[in-house]
């Protein structure tokens, strides 16, 4: 311990003596990026008192990325700068709207490497304040997150430490560490790491993900009539020849809410408040498509079925995966046994999850319309194998 203070100390003292020296272009490298993820890392440890993180030390050259690194210490400091800024307006209120017009300004102007300097500025002096403080609390919800999150560290089940370390950071800097607050962090975590694949979602968030389950039953009468669904409204597949003997078109009626192109069916029950989530099982398959529509969205004919015609779904297909934005987002394939979707109106979040392995996939963001109801959606073209909902 001593020895690492020496360290410390010794590495304070050159970052506060080019801080100080205007004259001098520091380069933001590979190098400056993970000295300042260090830096924050020895505070961390220090100050939430889990001494199982060992984040100091995990800390390798071999587990950061220069790019996750410095889009992490940019965002780090526009949330400290915003709490700065809603400070002062709390005293001087116009004088701030004017500072932050004219910074906001500024910032377009400043290219990247400039940004990264004032970023690394104020993270520099942040550190520096928490040194002053012996511990902090966190609250329990906070805690069992860290704790569950340092056993799979240690089960080696956690590629990169950064999304911990961006975890703490964001609940430091929030006033109120509420169950609620911890929600919206992780969240905010698990979007600047979904490019990276297969984020651990931790027990108490997990909990709080899963806690209003849906019962989702399929809508026959929405269904296309090349679908074959079970009675309990609970698995859908496609028909086979001989299942096709009588045609299925026969007594077909074209109307707005049934699929006559795309192979699709939507639940019975539609959502325009809350937070639902429910678990589909796709083990051995080949072809799904799982999420959720708009009322108004286009259902006849082969309509695009992306974000822009109004919905938000993920689609295997021939060993490709993608989430069905505008362009398509191609995603990183996984064998997957049953997929988890979580829908939350009020926040305008669908996100994917891995949820025998508890990883997230993929999460849509948009804005939801509270005059029309969102729909859980399935489709398949399979006839062996069907799509059920758990």
């Amino acid at each position: 311990m001593k020895l690492k203070d020496k360290l410390l100390k010794k590495f304070h003292g050159q970052i506060k003596k080019q801080f100080n020296n205007d004259t001098e272009q520091i380069d933001f490298s590979m190098e400056v990026s993970k000295c300042i993820l260090r830096e924050l890392a020895a505070e961390l440890d220090r100050l939430v008192s889990l001494r199982e993180l060992l984040i100091q030390s995990e800390v390798s050259d071999d587990k950061i990325h220069q790019e996750e690194s410095q889009t992490l210490v940019l965002q780090w400091a526009d949330e400290l700068s915003s709490q700065q800024q809603k400070r002062k307006q709390e005293t001087t209120q116009m004088l701030t709207e004017l500072k932050t017009t004219e910074d906001h300004e500024d910032s377009q102007n400043l290219d990247k490497e400039q940004r990264l300097q004032d970023a690394k500025m104020i993270l520099s002096d942040w550190t520096w304040k928490l040194k002053s403080k012996e511990t902090v609390k966190l609250g329990e919800e906070c805690k069992a997150v860290l704790q569950d999150l340092c056993k799979q560290w240690k089960k080696g089940k956690l590629v990169n430490i950064l999304p911990i370390m961006d975890f703490i950071i964001r609940i430091l800097l929030q006033e109120n560490k509420t169950e609620e607050s911890m929600l919206k962090q992780w969240f905010k975590s698990e979007k600047v790491f979904r490019k990276a694949g297969g984020l651990y979602v931790p027990t108490p968030v997990w909990n709080c993900i899963t806690r209003h389950p849906a019962e989702v039953i399929l809508d026959p009468q929405t269904a296309n009539p090349n679908l074959m669904l079970d009675k309990d409204g609970r698995s859908v597949r496609t028909k086979t020849h001989e299942e096709s003997i009588t045609n299925p078109w026969n007594d077909y009626q074209r109307k707005h809410s049934k699929y006559d192109g795309w192979m699709c069916v939507q639940a019975k029950k539609g959502y325009t408040t809350g937070s639902y989530y429910w678990e589909v099982d796709v083990n051995g398959k080949y072809d799904w498509r799982i999420g959720v529509v708009k009322e108004s969205a286009p259902r006849l004919g082969y309509v695009n079925m992306n974000t822009k015609a109004g919905y938000w779904t993920l689609r295997l297909q021939l060993g490709s995966l993608m989430a069905l934005t505008d362009p398509v987002t191609k995603l990183n394939y996984i064998a997957l046994s049953k997929i988890g979707v979580n829908l939350d109106i009020e926040e305008g979040r669908v996100s994917f999850y891995d949820s025998e392995k508890r990883r997230h996939i993929y999460t849509f963001k948009t804005h939801f319309m509270k005059s029309e109801r969102i729909y859980p959606v399935f489709g398949t073209v399979e006839t062996g194998r069907a799509l059920r909902i758990i």
